[in-house]
This record gives C-alpha cells, structure tokens and sequence, in this order.
C-alpha cells in the first residue's frame, strides 16, 4: 500500500478585523483554494467538514501562540506559551472559522491590539489539498491571501515601499519601474559630477548623494535578502529530503547558495538521501537492514554517531512519517 505524505505548512496572516477586545471567532482559511503573498500554494479546502472534523479529534484543542514560537522555537528550548485555544471549529461560506478561548494574556494581547492576524498551522498532502488545521498563531506577517482582515505589519522596516517612497513612485510600482527610477536617480548625479559649473559642495548636491547612498544601501539590503530567502528555501528543502550531512552544513550552504547558486543546488542533489532507514542517491553501505520488530540497524547506529543524535531523537523523527515542516 502506498503511504501518502503529507506537509506542515506556516500561512501568514489572517487579519482580525477592526473590532475592540479579543474576537471570539478567528477565521482560519478561505474557502476553495488560497495562495501566499510569495507564490507558494495554492493550499485548497476541499472538504471542510472533513478538515473540521480531523482537527478537532475527541475533545481536542488547539493552541494559539506569538509568532509560530511552538514551530520555530520549541527545538532550541525557547518558550512558547499558549496565548489562547481553538475549541470549536466552524465550515462557513468563506471558509473555515475557529471558536477561540483567549487566556488572560491572550486578552490583554488582543485588547492591546498587539497582532494584526492568525497564522495557522496546516496539514497538506504534494497536491497542495489541506487535511488538517494542527495550531495557529498571533502574527504581524501577512502573506496567506484570501482571508478575511487583525491589522498587518511587517517585521522591520519594508525596504520596497521606502524606496518607492524615496523615488517618488507609485505605490503600485514594480521592481523594473524601481530599478530604472533608481538608475535614473545614479545617472543624474554622475552627470551633476561631471558639470564644471558644479559646486560639490552646495548643499542641494551633498543631499542628493546622501540620498543616492541610501538608495544603494536599501536595494543591496533587499537584494540580499532576497538571496537569503531563496537559499533557505533550497537548503531546507534538501534536509527535510533527508540529504546526508545536509543539515550541520545549513549555513556554510545557505552562504554557498547565496554566491554560486548552480554550484550550491548540484552539490545538494549530488548527496544521498536517507529516509527513515533506506539511503538513496549513492552507494549503500553494507549490513543496511533494521531489525524486523522495529529496532535500528548498524546503519541506523552509524547515522545517529555521525550526526549526534540521541535513539530516541532518532527514532522520533522516522516515527514522523515521511511529514515535514514548511515555513512560509
């Protein structure tokens, strides 16, 4: 029989609205099909009843934290405290609604109006087809589209729209408009240089390079993160693969990637890959085998040596399935 897999995948934000005081329903996911602000999707509701009834199994509830803290921080021992429950979950016409009982400081969070939105956690199988709502989470990230508005924001400053800004823009602007407005802007100063009737140091040109500087700097920022993001999205995609010895070299690939991205993505695929016990990709050791009632093999041993991963880590993570993690 063949055994499905299924992702976890993180979709940002789904806005509250402009009520005062915490809300008691929080809509969850939009019906029919959604996509995020970066491409990724579509994540589609087919079967809402269904996805209800998986996610709420026999008196369960599901938590809500800050900020994905349960997914990104629990594995590093960080804190992440539930800031209220799911207890109910709803089909609607608009999608999937969930029945929240805030905690005291989940209250005093949405009487602050600390968050602009929930960010829930999903269970997807390859064809983008959502199961299961796992958690959801207090977030000021937007990205998952077609969902009702908490507020938005962005963590730090949103270099795009400050360039737009500097510009003199619109703010529908794309990157061509942005990148040839800021040739232009280079262009004109080169030239003001080059002027022998140029006073470099008259205080409307002195402004201007101020300006041009900035200008530069905001686009490398944007520009390197963009390189780090499509990096960490290479590099995470071949560890949850299981490429060996992917995962203790995630920084020295990600840094990789960012220079020589061909040269990153044909050493990755060049690595084997272990799932659960099996290694594909390569030559495979001998004495490969597990034992048949569900111990590990010398193989197993070998991984869990080289890696410094405890049996029970170990035999936690091939009890998962073939599932992974998707931070969006």
């Amino acid at each position: 029989m063949t055994k499905q897999t299924s992702f976890t995948a993180l979709c940002s934000v789904v806005p509250f609205g402009e009520n005062d005081g915490p809300p008691e329903w929080v809509h969850l996911l939009p019906a029919g099909s959604a996509r995020t602000v970066d491409g990724r999707g579509p994540y589609r509701v087919v079967s809402p009843q269904s996805i209800c009834a998986a996610s709420m199994q026999a008196g369960k509830k599901l938590p809500i934290d800050e900020a994905h803290a349960t997914d990104k921080g629990a594995a590093s021992g960080q804190p992440h405290p539930a800031r209220g429950w799911i207890v109910e979950m709803e089909p609607r016409a608009d999608g999937i609604w969930g029945r929240v009982d805030w905690n005291n400081s989940g209250k005093a969070l949405m009487e602050d109006r600390a968050y602009a939105g929930i960010s829930p956690v999903i269970l997807h199988d390859k064809a983008g087809n959502v199961h299961q709502v796992l958690r959801a989470s207090l977030t000021n990230t937007p990205n998952l589209q077609g969902l009702t508005a908490l507020q938005s924001e962005e963590i730090g400053m949103d270099w795009k729209a400050k360039l737009i800004e500097l510009l003199g823009l619109d703010s529908a602007a794309d990157d061509a408009a942005i990148g040839a407005a800021l040739k232009a802007k280079l262009d004109g100063c080169q030239q003001a240089e080059q002027s022998q009737k140029l006073d470099l140091t008259h205080p409307t040109i002195v402004a201007l390079q101020s300006q041009i500087t900035e200008l530069a700097n905001t686009n490398k920022t944007l520009v390197d993160g963009n390189a780090r993001r499509d990096a960490e999205a290479v590099v995470d995609a071949g560890i949850a693969a299981g490429r060996v010895g992917l995962k203790p070299l995630r920084e020295e690939y990600i840094s990789l990637h960012m220079a020589e991205p061909a040269k990153a993505v044909k050493m990755i695929e060049g690595m084997p890959i272990l799932t659960g016990t099996t290694l594909t990709g390569g030559a495979l050791p001998e004495n490969v085998g597990t034992v048949a009632s569900g111990g590990l093999g010398a193989v197993d041993h070998q991984v869990m040596s080289l890696f410094g991963v405890s049996e029970a880590d170990y035999k936690a993570d091939l009890a998962k399935g073939g599932k992974r993690v998707e931070v969006l």
